[in-house]
């Protein structure tokens, strides 16, 4: 929760700043201009995988391993701010917040301590492989009313990911924890790290208002939103990240 919270918090901060000079920026288009503020909770519907692969040298000869993991579809929360700008035309900003923790599959090939070119191979499961991602999108929408207290607002803009993601570095080989012939070799202990970095992307989606009350309403998001960028683990080759994905949630709407 604290890793969270010191991604989310630097977040909010920049979002509220912008949102308050948009606000100034509004305040000559006249008295009719709306600022509302969204809070919602949803599903990433996507999936993404991540594949790394490593290489090392034990007893003489050149090993390798390869790191997969697949972030499954998970729920995300998201609050933002929109201010009208200009007749339809508002400029809003968003801040989601998206967590997963799973297992991670590593396969490696071994060398063999007494015979050259007979690697053996090992597969398992890897525990607990974190992904954290808070996402910073900025936006530019239209608003389109619709009869019943609907209205709708299409929006897209740049969207900025800070991002972790685990890694495994290293393989725990030792020749005294094998067992002679050594034809078979046990699921070893894994090093692992985290990297975080920002990620630059963009999203596109619609919100939707249902006003019930003068200031209140419901509302739902569909948002989508990607970004790539490599990844490099300690002593390893880069590894492609893709963050964001389809959101789709509701919440609750605020109006002003």
């Amino acid at each position: 929760m604290r890793a969270i919270r010191q991604y989310v918090v630097p977040a909010f901060r920049r979002a509220v700043m912008l949102a308050a000079a948009l606000l100034a920026a509004a305040a000559p288009a006249g008295a009719q201009d709306r600022f509302r503020v969204s809070v919602n909770a949803g599903q990433q519907t996507t999936s993404t995988a991540l594949s790394g692969a490593q290489t090392f040298q034990q007893y003489f000869e050149q090993g390798s391993f390869t790191f997969d993991r697949t972030v499954p579809k998970a729920p995300f929360y998201d609050a933002g701010v929109a201010v009208r700008v200009w007749r339809a035309l508002h400029a809003g900003a968003a801040v989601s917040i998206f967590a997963d923790t799973g297992p991670g599959v590593l396969t490696a090939r071994v060398p063999h301590p007494l015979y050259f070119n007979q690697p053996r191979t090992v597969t398992g499961d890897i525990p607990g492989v974190e992904r954290r991602e808070v996402g910073q999108h900025m936006s530019a929408g239209w608003a389109i009313p619709a009869a019943g207290g609907l209205d709708f607002i299409m929006f897209g803009g740049p969207s900025i990911f800070t991002t972790e993601q685990m890694f495994v570095t290293t393989l725990m080989l030792a020749l005294d924890k094998e067992a002679y012939p050594f034809d078979t070799l046990a699921f070893p202990g894994v090093v692992t790290e985290k990297k975080r970095d920002h990620v630059i992307g963009y999203n596109a989606g619609v919100d939707m208002t249902w006003r019930f009350a003068e200031k209140v309403g419901a509302g739902l998001l569909v948002r989508y939103s990607k970004g790539t960028k490599d990844f490099t683990p300690t002593g390893g080759a880069p590894v492609e990240i893709e963050v964001g994905g389809l959101h789709a949630g509701g919440g609750l709407r605020l109006i002003f």
